[in-house]
């Protein structure tokens, strides 16, 4: 049996490798994706399923929970496909998905490839989200059920567990920081901030959003994050040289100029929305930033003196979701990092994220409520998604 579902996936993901043009064409017209980024997000999807061997004993000797639904992201559509729809399938489970409005060439791709390949694996052509996330509730037969989203989306399907045994909430991942210390390539270290704090325009939930520097090496750090940032090209998607292209999503841009309008500190590039949805990198130097759900093309850029006082100042989030460390770090103040975030990155210059990685964030980053013989029990991330499909 389970041979049999790996053949599929196998399938869905030499389909989708033969669409990969077509994936690609379609984020960049829907949501501005480039080409380059684009092209990614396919081949770590494909790879995914192409390996879900990996990942038996995850689900062996294990029972599935029926049918499993979700509502995917409009960022990184396919890697979301993969790891959901994948990772549940591989577990005896039916499932049905929906894609966000945004990414409408992407369900309808993947529609046309898992049609002609399985009737176990659904995607919704009929029902627009909000109406998806209620059939799924009121549908006995969706046992599990995923969702992405901000603090009132989370609060929501909270309020309806009882229809479920089991609810996986991506939560907001606030504004990703990173640290760095002294004693590092201060070169080699500033362009990877910039290069994880722009990807995709900023719009994964890992992208880094606040950046910490020891003052010892902030004006060295400043001057070359300066400068490789004003190299990030921004334009027309297809063009194969642009980094971004325009941000199309209406909440991501409410949310950065939120996120502008609430800054007193001194703008050093970008800060406005163009013509066409356009925004350039947008660097922004402060003594302090507040703690707030943020998407977009941001990163503000604060001096710390003491260790201790930067590694308190992450500890001060309620999204714990994502943090990266460069420098050497105490082993004490390295440990309160490690219980309290999701996923920790200490001196990895990790450019995309390994899609296999266990993937998640504590405190409000995200949750699982799971039923039990008392009732139900929450728990926070990191999560490995194929474990999570089967009792």
């Amino acid at each position: 049996m389970i041979e049999e579902r790996i053949a599929v996936l196998k399938e869905i993901a030499n389909k989708m490798r033969s669409r990969k043009e077509d994936y690609v064409e379609g984020f960049a017209m829907d949501i501005g994706v480039a080409v380059k980024i684009g092209s990614v997000e396919v081949d770590l999807a494909v790879d995914y399923l192409l390996t879900m061997e990996e990942e038996i004993g995850y689900v062996s000797g294990k029972r599935p929970y029926g049918t499993v639904g979700g509502i995917l992201p409009y960022d990184a559509s396919t890697i979301m496909f993969a790891r959901l729809a994948g990772s549940a399938f591989l577990a005896g489970n039916d499932v049905c998905v929906s894609f966000s409005s945004l990414t409408p060439s992407s369900r309808d791709i993947t529609f046309d490839i898992v049609r002609e390949t399985t009737d176990r694996i659904r995607i919704n052509m009929e029902m627009d989200n909000r109406e998806f996330g209620n059939y799924c509730t009121y549908d006995s037969k969706v046992r599990v059920f995923y969702i992405s989203g901000g603090d009132e989306v989370g609060k929501l399907f909270e309020s309806r567990k009882e229809f479920f045994d089991k609810i996986i909430f991506a939560g907001p991942s606030g504004m990703p920081i990173c640290i760095v210390d002294k004693d590092v390539n201060i070169e080699e270290v500033s362009d990877f901030v910039a290069y994880r704090a722009f990807l995709n325009g900023g719009q994964y939930c890992t992208t880094i959003k606040r950046v910490l520097v020891n003052s010892k090496i902030y004006d060295g750090f400043m001057e070359n994050l300066i400068n490789r940032t004003s190299k990030i090209k921004v334009g027309d998607p297809l063009d194969p040289e642009v980094d971004y292209g325009p941000i199309k999503a209406e909440r991501t841009i409410k949310l950065f100029l939120r996120l502008i309008e609430s800054m007193k500190g001194r703008i050093i590039l970008g800060g406005k929305v163009e013509e066409g949805g356009f925004i350039p990198p947008t660097l922004v130097e402060l003594e302090y930033i507040p703690d707030l759900e943020a998407f977009g093309p941001f990163l503000g850029v604060i001096k710390f003196d003491d260790i201790r006082d930067a590694i308190n100042y992450a500890l001060s989030t309620r999204f714990r979701h994502i943090i990266y460390l460069f420098g050497h770090i105490p082993r004490e103040e390295l440990l309160k990092i490690r219980e309290a975030y999701g996923m920790v990155y200490y001196n990895e210059y990790v450019r995309f994220l390994p899609v296999r990685m266990p993937y998640g964030g504590k405190m409000d980053a995200g949750w699982v409520i799971e039923r039990t013989g008392n009732g139900f029990v929450k728990r926070d991330g990191p999560i490995i998604y194929s474990s999570e499909f089967c009792r």
